[in-house]
């Protein structure tokens, strides 16, 4: 009898010390559990290049129309295309007809270039020599004539349906005849004014692209059409800045006919409605 209960005694502590290790062992895997990391979290970053990534696409960008007159330059206007393209903007390109023809500038192919990006490509002028409030009637004709022609053909395929007056200049009466929508702007980066100039030093370039690019911040909104000139080295530094301020806003930088959905001939458009 003595040596049953001690077996039985053995037997319940051997138990007892299996029960003790397995709690042990439980406690300890939970409190590793409990001190690892937290687990990863998606996140949905805006990346350079269009469309917002975030769950939530059913809210809208605010969107702009970045345009440049006088063009186009066989470098700077290129840049310009390429920078856009990075992002997955489009702008519009008013033209010079005798720039994009070569006849006072070796600018041919840019025009190709552009709308093979999907850029839009639109009338300024053909030679930027006369403005639309005071020449003849032949001469207004012929500029927008001339620069039509050129466009059509350089790019076949393009529906050029805007324009813009060399200087913003034109009579109420030739606007509302006009077989083209005139578009004006709400934000002017005065970008003329700031371009570059022989001797400048690293310092003072840098302050005309800034005041380039703060002209144009400080007014855009929802809806604006931004005049800027893709001739010059300083407007392209400035437009890298700001294409990359616009993003980093939720802007999504578009051609005006975009913009405005269904630009009318013969109506004057400073911004979207």
């Amino acid at each position: 009898m003595r040596k049953s209960h001690k077996r039985f005694y053995r037997f319940t502590a051997f138990f007892a010390v299996i029960a003790l290790l397995c709690a042990a062992f439980l406690c300890l895997s939970s409190c590793e559990n409990e001190s690892s990391d937290p687990p990863e979290v998606n996140t949905y970053p805006l990346p350079i290049g269009g469309q917002p990534s975030d769950p939530d696409s059913s809210i809208p960008k605010k969107r702009v129309a970045m345009t440049f007159d006088d063009g186009p330059h066989t470098l700077y206007t290129k840049q310009i295309a390429n920078e856009l393209e990075r992002y997955g903007f489009t702008a519009t390109f008013f033209v010079i007809g005798n720039r994009a023809d070569g006849t006072v500038y070796p600018g041919e192919g840019v025009l190709s270039l552009l709308a093979a990006k999907g850029n839009e490509i639109a009338i300024h002028g053909y030679t930027h020599d006369v403005y639309y409030h005071n020449c003849s009637d032949d001469t207004y004709e012929y500029e927008l004539s001339k620069t039509y022609s050129v466009i059509k053909s350089q790019v076949p395929f393009a529906d050029v349906k805007l324009m813009r007056p060399i200087g913003g200049n034109i009579t109420d009466a030739r606007a509302s005849a006009c077989p083209y929508s005139v578009i004006m702007w709400d934000v002017d980066s005065e970008d003329w004014k700031y371009k570059y100039k022989s001797g400048d030093t690293e310092a003072e370039q840098r302050q005309k692209v800034n005041t380039i690019v703060e002209n144009v911040m400080s007014s855009v909104k929802d809806g604006s059409i931004i005049l800027m000139h893709d001739i010059y080295e300083s407007t392209y530094d400035a437009t890298c800045i700001i294409l990359e301020r616009l993003n980093a806003e939720g802007y999504q930088v578009v051609s005006v006919s975009e913009l405005l959905g269904d630009p009318k001939p013969g109506v004057t458009y400073r911004q979207a409605s």
